[in-house]
């Protein structure tokens, strides 16, 4: 986890870049970008970065900006702008849109929008556990058990496992 200045600083270096215009902008830029925004809550900057990036730059949104523009109007409690959102994407949500979607949910208590969201579940077929058992939390802290079981039975019908979770060490080893 990153601390709140070094977030605030990957903004101030972007906008240092963009006041000096000596390194263009990408899309991994962008996605550090958004990503701030959004550890920030910083939901107006980051309409505002997104929008200049493809009216500005030219840059087109790949997945991961919209993972992170949904990231940052789930968090700050937009649900309804975070659920058109995937809307607006040329391609078909994937398990982590409707993972930062589940966690508004989770967040704000929000049943009806997470019911919504279990639809778009189906049309997935590479659905991650995870999703499934935020589903199965969000149902749990409404008190509605059936729904909650229905969400756990899915993950044994599906026959989907817990992901597990992989680290990595590079040592240099070079004199």
């Amino acid at each position: 986890m990153y601390a709140k200045g070094e977030r605030e600083g990957a903004l101030n270096v972007f906008r240092r870049m963009e006041e000096e215009a000596e390194v263009a902008s990408d899309q991994i830029t962008y996605i550090a970008v958004l990503w701030a925004c959004s550890h920030l809550g910083l939901v107006e900057e980051g309409q505002k970065h997104f929008t200049s990036m493809t009216k500005v730059y030219g840059i087109e949104p790949t997945m991961e900006h919209y993972g992170c523009m949904i990231d940052l109007l789930s968090r700050a409690g937009h649900s309804e702008e975070a659920e058109e959102l995937p809307m607006k994407m040329p391609t078909q949500p994937n398990a982590t849109i409707l993972s930062s979607i589940l966690n508004d949910c989770e967040m704000y208590g929000n049943v009806g929008l997470a019911n919504r969201v279990k639809s778009h579940m189906v049309e997935l077929k590479n659905s991650s556990s995870g999703v499934y058992v935020l589903l199965s939390n969000i149902h749990a802290k409404a008190c509605n058990w059936e729904e909650m079981k229905l969400a756990r039975d899915s993950l044994k019908h599906k026959k989907i496992g817990k992901t597990l979770g992989n680290n990595f060490v590079e040592i240099n080893l070079l004199p």
